[in-house]
């Protein structure tokens, strides 16, 4: 980014009476209280003329622009840290995030991170929207959850594609191994989660703030005592897929913080147990909208070694009866 730079939306009659507030946390990949912020020290204007109050009401057809100052440079360092690209080009980048990799720093973790190998990988050719520690991270995948991401290269496509997730227009499909035998083929899990009433470093549906989440899944196949599983996310919460298969009693594989991983030895995986060494989930696809390409895009990462030789195991010794 530059050392400033003006946005500009134009609001539809469908925007009308939104909060000036609202409409940019749509149309930006920013935080509400970011974007008040922008708001009061006047960096907001609607058809040229500055507007400081978060709640004014937004009219059709009005021209609204932002002004969003460059931030300090970081002190993180690029760090030739190999990637696995899908696909890349002057706008963006879809990578196969091996488990294990942290995205960005956090507290004190300043390197070996998703951050840091994209640095060293495209240098000042990457969007710093949401800060400069998150280098173009425009959503993240847990430590050892793997799979499919996409960072942004551009302020512009950066601002897109986090108005598809906050909209839930994009597609998000992942595998995951689960525990228990699975009665129906297809399920829903409905249920608000947040962060832990008894430990803030976890997320439970039992919060004192809840958030509406939404997850569905569908069993692929079935074994002994657990089942190959696609999920498709409807909402985006942190933990989301491993606190709801957990809350309904069908942990992930593996997971040591939502109790998918103390089953392993009394199971017919206790054979394979020196094989899992993270929760098994794994993002197999993305799908959305290329916002410079104005095409529907969808990327694939294939289910990785560890995952695939339990599979393999599975459907060759702890294959059981078709049920549902």
């Amino acid at each position: 980014m530059s050392e400033e730079e003006i946005l500009s939306f134009l609001s539809s009659i469908e925007e009308e009476n939104q909060r000036l507030d609202k409409f940019l946390l749509l149309k930006l990949a920013f935080s509400r209280s970011k974007i008040q912020k922008l708001i009061y020290n006047g960096n907001v204007k609607i058809n040229k003329k500055i507007v400081s109050i978060p709640h004014h009401k937004v009219k059709a057809n009005e021209t609204i622009e932002i002004k969003i100052s460059a931030l300090p440079p970081t002190n993180l360092e690029a760090e030739d840290i190999p990637l696995n690209i899908i696909y890349e080009d002057k706008e963006l980048i879809v990578i196969n995030k091996p488990a294990g990799l942290i995205v960005h720093p956090a507290g004190e973790k300043k390197s070996g991170t998703l951050v840091n190998a994209l640095l060293n990988h495209c240098g000042k050719e990457i969007s710093t929207i949401g800060g400069n520690e998150r280098g173009g991270l425009v959503h993240r995948l847990d430590k050892n959850t793997s799979g499919v991401m996409v960072i942004a290269k551009t302020e512009k496509t950066h601002n897109e594609i986090a108005r598809q997730f906050k909209q839930r227009e994009i597609q998000k499909t992942y595998i995951a191994l689960a525990w228990g035998i699975f009665k129906n083929n297809d399920g829903e899990v409905n249920t608000p989660i947040g962060r832990s009433i008894g430990d803030r470093r976890k997320m439970s549906v039992f919060s004192a703030k809840p958030r509406e989440s939404t997850t569905f899944f569908n069993v692929q196949e079935r074994f002994k005592d657990f089942a190959l599983l696609q999920v498709k996310p409807k909402t985006g919460r942190t933990h989301q897929i491993r606190i709801h298969l957990s809350f309904i009693e069908h942990p992930i594989v593996g997971d040591e913080v939502y109790g998918g991983k103390k089953r392993i030895s009394s199971s017919s995986l206790s054979e394979v147990k020196d094989k899992i060494k993270r929760q098994f989930l794994h993002a197999h696809k993305l799908k959305f909208y290329h916002p410079i390409l104005k095409k529907s895009v969808e990327f694939e990462a294939p289910i990785p070694e560890d995952m695939e030789y339990v599979i393999k195991w599975a459907k060759k010794n702890a294959k059981t009866r078709d049920e549902g």
